[in-house]
């Protein structure tokens, strides 16, 4: 096993250096309108870069290896809790292209599944695969406004490192127990900062930073405070899993990509120029996230949260 250093990051600062103006990445404020924007450039880069399954996240390799199949993880684990509490009526936050609701419709046609999306290009793909199953339901919306939704409705309500883009994870979790039922269940799978960033040391700071920035996150948060706004909202943590080594098999995939774009400086500078940043920002993201899992810095868990 390759030991991973904190020279390790200043090697990978200084080289994303020599392409960005790290100072402009790490002083953005991406907003809805930034979001969106975001996924509507990286449409079709996500596809060829990542999946062409429409699962756009963080594949959950347990054995260490990354397979396709590593991407149902989040979907399989929604599955069980189907199952356990003889839901009848799920609701997905940031459904994007209707993925793993497809997936759950199909297995579950006596199944209700509701989504809604902040991105009409991501939503696109969500409302093609709701013409195949007439249980699915996508509409386009900000989840922090469930408003249109009943109160004490859903069984379950889940997200996809999605909530790591909200700058009000309290107003989420009000919005997330107001329509679930009793005893209902708030599944998350998401990314966080492993301790609060006051404890990061210049160089940690900097490369948190522009990762976020770079994947239009305008700030993540320690895990441990995510979990107090769940409580403060009433929420029971019933399930916490950190599972930050076992998706380190996809952020490997990205870094190689990245890895390539950053060995050829004079190349790198050139798409720089001819491609929008949005785009081209995803190198400093998929450069960085191996390190920042390695140093403890950041993490990924699998939480669900009980309303009592």
């Amino acid at each position: 096993k390759t030991t991973v250093t904190s020279e390790d990051l200043k090697h990978k600062i200084s080289k994303i250096r020599r392409i960005f103006d790290l100072n402009y990445v790490e002083n953005l404020q991406p907003d809805n309108n930034y979001v969106q924007k975001y996924y509507n450039v990286n449409k079709l880069a996500y596809s060829l870069f990542h999946t062409s399954s429409d699962r756009m996240y963080m594949g959950v390799s347990r054995v260490g290896i990354y397979k396709p199949e590593d991407l149902l993880e989040a979907a399989r684990f929604v599955e069980k809790y189907i199952r356990e509490l003889s839901a009848k009526l799920v609701l997905e936050l940031a459904t994007g292209r209707g993925a793993t609701c497809a997936y759950l419709a199909k297995k579950f046609p006596e199944i209700t599944f509701e989504g809604i999306d902040l991105s009409p290009a991501q939503l696109n793909f969500a409302l093609k695969k709701a013409k195949k199953f007439p249980n699915y339901h996508p509409i386009i919306g900000d989840y922090h406004n469930l408003s249109r939704f009943k109160a004490n409705n859903f069984d379950i309500v889940f997200e996809i490192e999605a909530v790591c883009y909200s700058r009000n994870k309290r107003k989420v979790f009000n919005g997330a127990k107001r329509v679930l039922k009793k005893g209902g269940v708030f599944i998350l799978f998401d990314g966080y900062l492993r301790r609060d960033r006051s404890t990061f040391d210049e160089r940690e700071l900097l490369a948190v930073k522009v990762t976020e920035k770079s994947m239009a996150v305008p700030e993540f948060e320690a895990y441990s405070q995510v979990l107090e706004e769940a409580k403060k909202s009433g929420f029971k943590i019933i399930y916490s899993e950190d599972v930050s080594r076992f998706i380190m098999p996809t952020l490997k995939k990205f870094e190689n990509l990245a890895k390539r774009f950053f060995s050829h400086p004079m190349l790198a500078n050139i798409v720089t120029k001819l491609l929008p940043e949005k785009f081209t920002f995803n190198a400093i993201s998929g450069y960085l996230m191996p390190n920042l899992i390695s140093l403890d810095i950041s993490c990924y868990y699998i939480t669900v949260l009980e309303r009592r």
